[in-house]
Protein backbone atom coordinates (compact mmCIF):
# COMPACT_ATOMS: atom_id res chain seq x y z
CA UNK A 1 0.00 0.00 0.00
CA UNK A 2 2.37 2.36 0.74
CA UNK A 3 4.77 1.12 -1.86
CA UNK A 4 1.91 2.32 -4.22
CA UNK A 5 1.02 5.18 -2.49
CA UNK A 6 4.62 6.24 -2.66
CA UNK A 7 5.12 5.56 -6.68
CA UNK A 8 1.96 7.40 -7.30
CA UNK A 9 3.56 10.90 -5.44
CA UNK A 10 6.44 10.63 -7.25
CA UNK A 11 4.38 10.21 -10.82
CA UNK A 12 2.44 13.30 -9.15
CA UNK A 13 5.78 15.14 -8.51
CA UNK A 14 7.18 14.78 -12.00
CA UNK A 15 4.07 15.79 -13.39
CA UNK A 16 4.09 18.94 -11.77
CA UNK A 17 7.90 19.07 -12.52
CA UNK A 18 7.17 19.11 -16.22
CA UNK A 19 4.32 22.16 -16.41
CA UNK A 20 5.81 25.05 -18.54
CA UNK A 21 4.08 27.82 -17.11
CA UNK A 22 1.24 28.72 -13.59
CA UNK A 23 -1.82 28.44 -16.16
CA UNK A 24 -0.80 24.92 -17.18
CA UNK A 25 -0.07 24.33 -13.66
CA UNK A 26 -3.56 24.61 -12.42
CA UNK A 27 -5.28 23.63 -15.36
CA UNK A 28 -3.97 20.17 -14.77
CA UNK A 29 -3.64 20.41 -11.18
CA UNK A 30 -6.69 18.43 -10.32
CA UNK A 31 -6.20 15.07 -12.17
CA UNK A 32 -2.40 15.29 -10.82
CA UNK A 33 -3.80 15.00 -7.26
CA UNK A 34 -7.01 13.00 -7.93
CA UNK A 35 -4.28 10.07 -8.90
CA UNK A 36 -3.16 10.10 -5.27
CA UNK A 37 -6.62 10.94 -3.65
CA UNK A 38 -8.51 7.96 -5.59
CA UNK A 39 -11.54 10.91 -6.15
CA UNK A 40 -14.56 10.78 -7.54
CA UNK A 41 -15.14 13.95 -9.81
CA UNK A 42 -15.42 16.54 -7.68
CA UNK A 43 -12.55 18.85 -6.82
CA UNK A 44 -11.72 22.26 -7.51
CA UNK A 45 -8.54 24.71 -7.62
CA UNK A 46 -8.91 28.20 -5.87
CA UNK A 47 -6.70 31.26 -5.46
CA UNK A 48 -7.46 32.80 -1.85
CA UNK A 49 -6.67 36.33 -1.49
CA UNK A 50 -7.37 38.83 2.04
CA UNK A 51 -9.71 42.11 1.17
CA UNK A 52 -11.45 44.64 3.70
CA UNK A 53 -13.96 42.24 4.22
CA UNK A 54 -12.02 39.47 4.85
CA UNK A 55 -10.82 35.99 2.93
CA UNK A 56 -12.03 35.66 -0.87
CA UNK A 57 -11.40 32.16 -2.93
CA UNK A 58 -11.69 32.71 -6.46
CA UNK A 59 -12.21 29.52 -8.11
CA UNK A 60 -9.52 28.92 -11.06
CA UNK A 61 -10.85 25.03 -11.93
CA UNK A 62 -13.52 23.01 -10.61
CA UNK A 63 -14.64 19.40 -11.80
CA UNK A 64 -17.98 17.34 -10.50
CA UNK A 65 -20.24 19.15 -8.73
CA UNK A 66 -17.97 22.59 -9.08
CA UNK A 67 -17.66 22.36 -13.38
CA UNK A 68 -19.82 25.63 -12.82
CA UNK A 69 -18.01 27.78 -10.87
CA UNK A 70 -14.61 28.35 -12.49
CA UNK A 71 -14.26 31.75 -12.90
CA UNK A 72 -15.91 33.38 -10.17
CA UNK A 73 -15.83 32.89 -6.43
CA UNK A 74 -16.64 30.43 -3.96
CA UNK A 75 -20.14 30.19 -3.12
CA UNK A 76 -20.45 26.80 -0.85
CA UNK A 77 -19.76 27.51 2.67
CA UNK A 78 -18.91 24.46 3.78
CA UNK A 79 -15.91 23.99 1.76
CA UNK A 80 -14.78 27.80 2.43
CA UNK A 81 -14.85 26.91 5.64
CA UNK A 82 -12.46 24.18 5.16
CA UNK A 83 -10.48 26.59 3.39
CA UNK A 84 -10.35 29.05 5.66
CA UNK A 85 -8.70 26.49 8.41
CA UNK A 86 -6.09 25.97 5.47
CA UNK A 87 -5.01 29.16 5.56
CA UNK A 88 -5.42 30.02 8.88
CA UNK A 89 -2.92 27.11 9.53
CA UNK A 90 -0.99 27.37 6.46
CA UNK A 91 -0.96 23.32 5.58
CA UNK A 92 -3.21 20.68 4.42
CA UNK A 93 -6.48 19.86 5.81
CA UNK A 94 -8.49 16.43 5.93
CA UNK A 95 -12.18 16.17 6.97
CA UNK A 96 -14.04 12.88 6.70
CA UNK A 97 -14.77 12.66 2.71
CA UNK A 98 -13.19 15.68 2.03
CA UNK A 99 -9.55 17.25 1.84
CA UNK A 100 -7.89 20.58 1.87
CA UNK A 101 -4.66 20.86 0.19
CA UNK A 102 -2.91 23.79 0.78
CA UNK A 103 0.17 25.19 -1.40
CA UNK A 104 2.36 28.66 -0.59
CA UNK A 105 2.26 31.32 -2.94
CA UNK A 106 4.22 34.44 -3.14
CA UNK A 107 1.48 36.94 -3.69
CA UNK A 108 -1.56 36.02 -1.94
CA UNK A 109 -2.60 33.94 1.40
CA UNK A 110 -2.31 30.64 -0.98
CA UNK A 111 -3.65 28.47 -3.92
CA UNK A 112 -5.94 25.55 -2.33
CA UNK A 113 -6.98 22.18 -3.82
CA UNK A 114 -10.26 20.72 -2.69
CA UNK A 115 -11.35 17.51 -2.91
CA UNK A 116 -14.26 15.05 -2.07
CA UNK A 117 -12.50 11.71 -1.63
CA UNK A 118 -13.65 7.96 -0.69
CA UNK A 119 -12.02 7.37 2.31
CA UNK A 120 -9.77 9.38 4.76
CA UNK A 121 -6.00 9.53 4.49
CA UNK A 122 -4.11 7.78 6.45
CA UNK A 123 -1.31 9.57 8.88
CA UNK A 124 1.57 7.32 6.70
CA UNK A 125 -0.43 8.86 3.48
CA UNK A 126 -1.09 12.57 4.69
CA UNK A 127 3.02 12.50 5.10
CA UNK A 128 4.11 11.34 1.87
CA UNK A 129 1.58 13.85 0.53
CA UNK A 130 3.98 16.70 2.10
CA UNK A 131 6.34 15.76 -0.83
CA UNK A 132 3.36 17.17 -3.25
CA UNK A 133 2.72 19.73 -0.87
CA UNK A 134 6.79 20.64 -1.67
CA UNK A 135 6.55 19.98 -5.37
CA UNK A 136 3.60 21.94 -6.55
CA UNK A 137 4.88 25.45 -4.07
CA UNK A 138 8.38 25.37 -5.79
CA UNK A 139 6.95 25.27 -9.04
CA UNK A 140 4.30 28.05 -8.34
CA UNK A 141 7.49 29.94 -6.89
CA UNK A 142 9.62 29.36 -9.71
CA UNK A 143 6.29 30.33 -12.60
CA UNK A 144 5.61 33.14 -10.28
CA UNK A 145 9.52 34.35 -9.69
CA UNK A 146 9.86 34.20 -13.80
CA UNK A 147 6.93 35.96 -14.17
CA UNK A 148 7.52 38.20 -12.19
CA UNK A 149 11.54 38.79 -13.40
CA UNK A 150 10.24 39.00 -17.17
CA UNK A 151 7.90 41.94 -15.75
CA UNK A 152 10.40 43.85 -13.89
CA UNK A 153 12.57 43.76 -16.96
CA UNK A 154 9.39 44.92 -18.90
CA UNK A 155 8.16 47.51 -16.56
CA UNK A 156 12.11 48.76 -16.78
CA UNK A 157 12.00 49.05 -20.38
CA UNK A 158 8.99 51.13 -20.79
CA UNK A 159 9.83 53.33 -18.24
CA UNK A 160 13.22 54.41 -20.25
CA UNK A 161 11.45 54.31 -23.82
CA UNK A 162 8.81 56.57 -22.02
CA UNK A 163 11.31 59.67 -21.95
CA UNK A 164 12.15 59.26 -24.92
CA UNK A 165 8.81 59.34 -26.26
CA UNK A 166 7.80 62.32 -24.08
CA UNK A 167 10.41 64.73 -25.72
CA UNK A 168 8.60 63.35 -29.05
CA UNK A 169 5.24 63.01 -28.54
CA UNK A 170 2.22 64.28 -26.60
CA UNK A 171 1.98 60.43 -25.22
CA UNK A 172 4.17 57.64 -24.04
CA UNK A 173 0.94 55.02 -25.45
CA UNK A 174 3.07 55.10 -28.73
CA UNK A 175 5.48 52.34 -26.98
CA UNK A 176 2.71 50.44 -25.86
CA UNK A 177 0.74 50.56 -29.09
CA UNK A 178 3.61 49.72 -31.11
CA UNK A 179 4.23 46.65 -28.93
CA UNK A 180 0.82 45.01 -29.21
CA UNK A 181 0.89 45.31 -32.93
CA UNK A 182 4.16 44.34 -32.80
CA UNK A 183 3.54 41.22 -31.09
CA UNK A 184 0.29 40.57 -33.17
CA UNK A 185 2.33 40.60 -36.57
CA UNK A 186 4.58 37.85 -34.92
CA UNK A 187 1.61 35.88 -34.35
CA UNK A 188 0.00 36.16 -37.53
CA UNK A 189 3.82 35.43 -39.14
CA UNK A 190 3.80 32.11 -37.17
CA UNK A 191 0.53 31.43 -37.55
CA UNK A 192 0.94 31.43 -41.75
CA UNK A 193 3.86 29.32 -41.49
CA UNK A 194 6.63 32.59 -42.55
CA UNK A 195 9.65 32.49 -41.43
CA UNK A 196 9.87 29.59 -39.23
CA UNK A 197 13.86 29.10 -38.21
CA UNK A 198 13.84 32.91 -37.66
CA UNK A 199 10.41 33.32 -35.18
CA UNK A 200 11.51 31.24 -32.10
CA UNK A 201 10.10 31.01 -28.75
CA UNK A 202 12.19 33.11 -27.67
CA UNK A 203 11.60 35.81 -30.55
CA UNK A 204 8.25 35.43 -29.56
CA UNK A 205 8.64 36.02 -25.71
CA UNK A 206 10.86 39.31 -26.35
CA UNK A 207 10.05 40.92 -29.51
CA UNK A 208 7.39 42.98 -28.22
CA UNK A 209 9.66 44.50 -25.09
CA UNK A 210 12.39 44.98 -27.43
CA UNK A 211 10.41 46.85 -29.94
CA UNK A 212 9.84 49.24 -27.23
CA UNK A 213 13.05 50.49 -27.31
CA UNK A 214 13.19 51.43 -31.15
CA UNK A 215 13.40 54.99 -30.69
CA UNK A 216 15.65 55.74 -27.85
CA UNK A 217 18.18 57.28 -29.50
CA UNK A 218 16.43 60.21 -29.61
CA UNK A 219 17.57 60.81 -26.32
CA UNK A 220 20.78 62.57 -27.48
CA UNK A 221 18.90 64.52 -30.38
CA UNK A 222 18.80 68.55 -29.47
CA UNK A 223 15.58 69.81 -28.69
CA UNK A 224 15.11 72.23 -31.13
CA UNK A 225 15.34 69.82 -34.14
CA UNK A 226 13.61 66.86 -32.34
CA UNK A 227 10.58 69.15 -31.76
CA UNK A 228 11.04 71.46 -34.73
CA UNK A 229 7.23 72.40 -36.04
CA UNK A 230 8.09 72.95 -39.74
CA UNK A 231 10.25 71.08 -42.76
CA UNK A 232 13.46 70.15 -41.33
CA UNK A 233 16.41 70.81 -43.75
CA UNK A 234 19.19 68.73 -45.02
CA UNK A 235 21.35 68.76 -42.27
CA UNK A 236 18.47 68.13 -39.68
CA UNK A 237 17.48 65.42 -41.19
CA UNK A 238 20.67 63.86 -41.10
CA UNK A 239 20.92 64.76 -37.13
CA UNK A 240 17.23 63.19 -36.63
CA UNK A 241 18.37 59.88 -38.52
CA UNK A 242 21.09 59.38 -36.20
CA UNK A 243 18.92 58.45 -33.64
CA UNK A 244 18.75 54.75 -34.59
CA UNK A 245 22.67 54.68 -34.40
CA UNK A 246 22.59 56.54 -31.27
CA UNK A 247 20.47 54.07 -29.25
CA UNK A 248 22.33 51.12 -31.00
CA UNK A 249 25.18 52.05 -29.45
CA UNK A 250 23.63 52.99 -26.10
CA UNK A 251 21.69 48.76 -26.29
CA UNK A 252 25.27 47.71 -26.93
CA UNK A 253 27.28 48.98 -24.86
CA UNK A 254 24.54 47.79 -21.85
CA UNK A 255 24.71 44.14 -23.58
CA UNK A 256 28.82 44.05 -23.70
CA UNK A 257 28.12 44.81 -19.71
CA UNK A 258 26.11 41.48 -20.06
CA UNK A 259 28.92 39.59 -22.39
CA UNK A 260 26.45 40.17 -25.12
CA UNK A 261 24.50 37.07 -23.29
CA UNK A 262 20.99 39.39 -23.32
CA UNK A 263 18.49 38.21 -26.06
CA UNK A 264 16.03 40.99 -25.45
CA UNK A 265 19.28 43.36 -25.44
CA UNK A 266 19.79 41.72 -29.02
CA UNK A 267 17.10 42.70 -30.30
CA UNK A 268 16.39 45.78 -29.01
CA UNK A 269 19.64 47.04 -30.66
CA UNK A 270 18.94 45.46 -34.08
CA UNK A 271 15.57 47.39 -33.73
CA UNK A 272 17.04 50.31 -32.55
CA UNK A 273 19.50 50.80 -35.72
CA UNK A 274 17.25 49.13 -38.45
CA UNK A 275 13.66 50.23 -37.70
CA UNK A 276 13.98 52.63 -40.84
CA UNK A 277 14.87 50.60 -43.29
CA UNK A 278 13.26 49.75 -46.70
CA UNK A 279 12.82 46.66 -47.96
CA UNK A 280 13.92 48.24 -51.45
CA UNK A 281 16.81 49.37 -49.82
CA UNK A 282 16.12 52.99 -50.05
CA UNK A 283 15.78 53.87 -46.05
CA UNK A 284 18.63 54.64 -43.44
CA UNK A 285 20.82 54.77 -41.51
CA UNK A 286 22.79 51.59 -43.57
CA UNK A 287 20.28 51.34 -46.68
CA UNK A 288 20.05 47.31 -45.87
CA UNK A 289 17.75 45.97 -48.48
CA UNK A 290 14.90 42.36 -48.26
CA UNK A 291 16.31 40.05 -45.65
CA UNK A 292 19.69 42.12 -45.05
CA UNK A 293 17.67 43.97 -42.77
CA UNK A 294 16.66 41.75 -39.78
CA UNK A 295 13.23 40.24 -39.19
CA UNK A 296 12.64 42.02 -35.88
CA UNK A 297 12.95 45.55 -37.67
CA UNK A 298 11.23 44.61 -40.75
CA UNK A 299 8.06 44.18 -38.43
CA UNK A 300 8.69 46.89 -36.06
CA UNK A 301 9.42 49.46 -38.98
CA UNK A 302 6.29 48.55 -40.09
CA UNK A 303 4.03 48.72 -36.75
CA UNK A 304 5.51 52.18 -36.05
CA UNK A 305 4.47 53.39 -39.45
CA UNK A 306 1.30 52.64 -38.81
CA UNK A 307 0.88 53.97 -35.65
CA UNK A 308 2.74 56.66 -36.84
CA UNK A 309 -0.19 57.18 -39.39
CA UNK A 310 -3.29 56.93 -37.62
CA UNK A 311 -2.12 59.35 -34.44
CA UNK A 312 -2.87 62.70 -34.58
CA UNK A 313 1.20 64.78 -34.29
CA UNK A 314 1.75 68.52 -33.71
CA UNK A 315 2.30 68.47 -37.71
CA UNK A 316 -0.41 66.20 -39.02
CA UNK A 317 -4.15 65.13 -38.41
CA UNK A 318 -4.74 61.25 -38.09
CA UNK A 319 -5.31 59.41 -40.79
CA UNK A 320 -8.19 56.66 -40.79
CA UNK A 321 -7.35 52.97 -40.35
CA UNK A 322 -8.69 52.62 -43.68
CA UNK A 323 -6.15 54.94 -45.57
CA UNK A 324 -3.12 53.75 -43.53
CA UNK A 325 -3.83 50.09 -43.89
CA UNK A 326 -4.30 51.32 -47.89
CA UNK A 327 -0.89 53.18 -47.38
CA UNK A 328 1.13 50.26 -46.09
CA UNK A 329 -0.94 47.70 -48.71
CA UNK A 330 0.41 50.03 -51.28
CA UNK A 331 3.82 49.66 -50.10
CA UNK A 332 4.20 46.35 -50.18
CA UNK A 333 7.24 45.17 -51.72
CA UNK A 334 8.57 48.90 -51.53
CA UNK A 335 9.27 50.20 -47.58
CA UNK A 336 7.72 47.09 -45.93
CA UNK A 337 8.34 43.11 -46.65
CA UNK A 338 5.51 41.60 -48.28
CA UNK A 339 5.07 38.43 -45.66
CA UNK A 340 5.17 41.15 -42.99
CA UNK A 341 2.31 43.31 -44.73
CA UNK A 342 0.25 39.83 -45.33
CA UNK A 343 0.59 39.52 -41.68
CA UNK A 344 -0.47 43.24 -41.05
CA UNK A 345 -3.82 42.90 -42.88
CA UNK A 346 -4.25 39.71 -41.30
CA UNK A 347 -4.18 41.74 -37.80
CA UNK A 348 -6.93 44.14 -39.02
CA UNK A 349 -9.13 41.80 -40.13
CA UNK A 350 -8.83 40.31 -36.89
CA UNK A 351 -9.22 43.23 -34.91
CA UNK A 352 -12.38 44.57 -37.11
CA UNK A 353 -13.81 41.16 -36.73
CA UNK A 354 -13.71 40.80 -32.65
CA UNK A 355 -14.11 44.84 -32.13
CA UNK A 356 -16.83 44.63 -29.55
CA UNK A 357 -17.55 48.48 -29.80
CA UNK A 358 -17.25 51.29 -31.96
CA UNK A 359 -16.71 55.05 -31.03
CA UNK A 360 -19.80 57.07 -32.98
CA UNK A 361 -20.62 61.13 -32.61
CA UNK A 362 -23.18 60.36 -30.26
CA UNK A 363 -20.33 59.89 -27.98
CA UNK A 364 -18.72 63.00 -27.47
CA UNK A 365 -18.52 64.67 -24.34
CA UNK A 366 -17.48 67.79 -26.84
CA UNK A 367 -13.97 67.85 -25.12
CA UNK A 368 -11.38 67.14 -27.39
CA UNK A 369 -9.11 65.25 -24.90
CA UNK A 370 -11.43 63.54 -23.18
CA UNK A 371 -12.91 61.93 -26.27
CA UNK A 372 -9.44 61.15 -27.41
CA UNK A 373 -9.18 59.33 -24.17
CA UNK A 374 -12.79 57.37 -24.43
CA UNK A 375 -11.49 56.36 -28.33
CA UNK A 376 -8.08 54.82 -26.84
CA UNK A 377 -10.21 52.50 -23.88
CA UNK A 378 -12.71 51.54 -27.07
CA UNK A 379 -9.26 50.34 -28.93
CA UNK A 380 -7.95 48.38 -26.34
CA UNK A 381 -10.95 46.71 -24.91
CA UNK A 382 -11.03 45.74 -28.96
CA UNK A 383 -7.73 44.45 -28.96
CA UNK A 384 -8.38 42.62 -25.65
CA UNK A 385 -11.08 40.72 -27.70
CA UNK A 386 -8.83 40.28 -30.93
CA UNK A 387 -5.99 38.99 -28.82
CA UNK A 388 -8.37 36.34 -26.92
CA UNK A 389 -10.04 35.29 -30.19
CA UNK A 390 -6.70 34.30 -31.35
CA UNK A 391 -5.32 32.86 -27.89
CA UNK A 392 -2.25 35.27 -27.71
CA UNK A 393 -1.95 35.32 -24.21
CA UNK A 394 1.64 37.79 -24.64
CA UNK A 395 -0.71 40.11 -26.00
CA UNK A 396 -3.34 39.85 -23.32
CA UNK A 397 -0.86 40.92 -20.83
CA UNK A 398 0.52 43.77 -22.50
CA UNK A 399 -3.05 45.03 -23.61
CA UNK A 400 -4.32 44.61 -19.97
CA UNK A 401 -1.36 46.54 -18.91
CA UNK A 402 -2.21 49.29 -21.12
CA UNK A 403 -5.21 49.23 -20.00
CA UNK A 404 -4.57 49.25 -16.07
CA UNK A 405 -2.12 52.09 -16.99
CA UNK A 406 -4.40 54.40 -19.02
CA UNK A 407 -7.53 53.73 -17.53
CA UNK A 408 -5.74 55.04 -14.10
CA UNK A 409 -4.45 58.50 -15.78
CA UNK A 410 -8.05 59.12 -17.49
CA UNK A 411 -9.62 58.73 -14.42
CA UNK A 412 -7.29 61.14 -13.61
CA UNK A 413 -7.39 63.81 -16.28
CA UNK A 414 -10.89 63.08 -16.31
CA UNK A 415 -11.61 64.02 -12.37
CA UNK A 416 -8.85 67.40 -12.68
CA UNK A 417 -11.12 68.24 -15.16
CA UNK A 418 -14.32 68.28 -12.93
CA UNK A 419 -13.10 69.95 -10.14
CA UNK A 420 -11.83 72.97 -12.57
CA UNK A 421 -14.93 73.12 -13.84
CA UNK A 422 -16.83 73.06 -10.09
CA UNK A 423 -18.87 70.17 -10.63
CA UNK A 424 -21.11 69.70 -7.60
CA UNK A 425 -18.86 67.55 -4.90
CA UNK A 426 -21.57 64.97 -4.50
CA UNK A 427 -21.82 64.00 -8.26
CA UNK A 428 -17.52 64.27 -8.60
CA UNK A 429 -17.63 61.96 -5.37
CA UNK A 430 -20.03 59.70 -7.33
CA UNK A 431 -18.22 60.16 -10.09
CA UNK A 432 -14.92 58.87 -8.51
CA UNK A 433 -16.23 55.66 -6.73
CA UNK A 434 -17.27 54.44 -10.21
CA UNK A 435 -13.74 54.99 -11.63
CA UNK A 436 -12.38 53.61 -8.02
CA UNK A 437 -14.23 50.07 -8.90
CA UNK A 438 -13.79 49.85 -11.80
CA UNK A 439 -10.42 50.75 -11.89
CA UNK A 440 -10.22 47.76 -8.91
CA UNK A 441 -11.95 45.20 -11.55
CA UNK A 442 -9.65 45.78 -14.44
CA UNK A 443 -6.42 45.47 -12.12
CA UNK A 444 -7.74 42.50 -10.41
CA UNK A 445 -8.54 40.76 -13.36
CA UNK A 446 -4.69 41.54 -14.43
CA UNK A 447 -3.98 39.83 -11.57
CA UNK A 448 -5.41 36.96 -12.12
CA UNK A 449 -4.15 36.30 -15.43
CA UNK A 450 -0.98 37.27 -15.15
CA UNK A 451 -0.65 34.63 -12.35
CA UNK A 452 -2.29 31.70 -13.91
CA UNK A 453 -5.39 31.77 -12.17
CA UNK A 454 -7.51 32.76 -15.78
CA UNK A 455 -7.06 30.56 -18.91
CA UNK A 456 -8.81 33.12 -20.69
CA UNK A 457 -10.95 36.12 -21.05
CA UNK A 458 -14.00 35.26 -21.54
CA UNK A 459 -17.13 36.49 -23.59
CA UNK A 460 -18.79 37.21 -19.91
CA UNK A 461 -15.87 39.72 -18.78
CA UNK A 462 -15.51 41.00 -22.01
CA UNK A 463 -19.30 42.33 -22.54
CA UNK A 464 -18.90 43.87 -19.15
CA UNK A 465 -15.73 45.93 -20.24
CA UNK A 466 -17.78 46.72 -22.96
CA UNK A 467 -21.05 47.69 -21.11
CA UNK A 468 -19.30 49.70 -18.37
CA UNK A 469 -17.70 51.65 -20.46
CA UNK A 470 -20.22 52.11 -23.16
CA UNK A 471 -22.43 52.86 -20.31
CA UNK A 472 -19.79 55.33 -18.10
CA UNK A 473 -19.73 57.53 -21.60
CA UNK A 474 -23.65 57.53 -22.65
CA UNK A 475 -24.99 57.90 -19.56
CA UNK A 476 -22.23 59.19 -16.80
CA UNK A 477 -20.00 61.25 -18.67
CA UNK A 478 -22.98 62.72 -20.58
CA UNK A 479 -23.84 64.32 -17.68
CA UNK A 480 -21.15 66.88 -17.35
CA UNK A 481 -21.15 67.36 -21.10
CA UNK A 482 -25.03 68.48 -21.07
CA UNK A 483 -23.64 70.50 -18.48
CA UNK A 484 -20.92 72.17 -20.51
CA UNK A 485 -23.25 72.84 -23.22
CA UNK A 486 -25.40 74.75 -21.40
CA UNK A 487 -22.91 76.62 -19.48
CA UNK A 488 -24.21 74.93 -16.11
CA UNK A 489 -21.84 74.10 -13.72
CA UNK A 490 -24.72 70.86 -12.75
CA UNK A 491 -25.02 67.79 -14.22
CA UNK A 492 -28.99 67.75 -16.14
Amino acid sequence: MNESFLAKVQEVCDDVSRTTSPERLYENLIPFIAKVCDTPASALITAATKGAAGNSFWVVQGTGRFSGSAGGYLRHAEVQQLMEEAVARGSNVYAEGRVVFHFSHPECLGVLAYFDVRCGMEPEQQALLAFVNDKVASAIQAHTLAKRADRTRRAMVISLADLAEHRDHDTGAHIMRLAIMTDEIVHKLAELGHYRNEITREFKRFIGTASVLHDIGKVAIPEEVLKKPGKLDAEERRIIEEHTRKGQQALKKASRILDESDYLLQLSSEIALHHHEHYDGSGYPTRAAGQQIPLSARIVGLADVFDALVSERRYKQAWTEQEAVAFISARSGKQFDPLVVEAFLRVMDCRREASLIRWTPVMSVKEQHLDGDHRVLIALINQLSSAEKIGNRRNIEFVLDELVDYTIDHFNREESYLCDRNYPPSELARHKLLHAEFTRVIQEIRWQYQNGFRSGLNQELLRFLREWLSKHILVEDMKYAAARSSGQAVPV
